[in-house]
C-alpha cells in the first residue's frame, strides 16, 4: 500500500511494462530506439466496459485481442490455445468481470 493511493490496495491486473507483442506502432517510448515497437501494458481493470481493445482499438472481442498478441507473448498465446473451450470461456468470463 502506498500513501499516494490513499493507502488502499489495488489490483490493476497489469505490469505496466513495455512489451513487444507484435502490434507496435513504431513510436519510440522512453528507453530509446529498442522500444519503438513496444507498447505499455494497460491495466485490465475496467475491461468489462471497453468495446475496443488493444492499443490501437482494432480488436472487438477479448478472444481476438488475446490471439493478436505476438512477440514476447507467443508462449502465453500457445498456452491459451491449448486451453479447453470451457477454460477459455472461464477466462473470458473473468476478464469481463474486471
Amino acid at each position: 500500500m502506498h500513501a499516494a493511493l490513499g493507502n488502499k490496495r489495488i489490483h490493476p491486473f497489469s505490469d505496466f511494462l513495455l512489451h513487444d507483442v507484435g502490434t507496435g506502432d513504431g513510436i519510440v517510448q522512453n528507453g530509446g530506439q529498442g522500444t519503438r515497437n513496444q507498447v505499455r501494458t494497460p491495466a485490465l481493470w475496467g475491461l468489462r466496459s471497453r468495446n475496443r481493445l488493444m492499443h490501437d482499438g482494432e480488436s472487438l472481442t477479448r478472444n481476438d485481442a488475446i490471439l493478436r498478441h505476438r512477440g514476447q507473448a507467443t508462449g502465453v498465446i500457445n498456452n491459451y490455445n491449448n486451453l479447453s473451450t470451457t477454460n477459455k470461456n472461464r477466462l473470458i468470463t473473468f476478464l469481463n468481470s474486471l
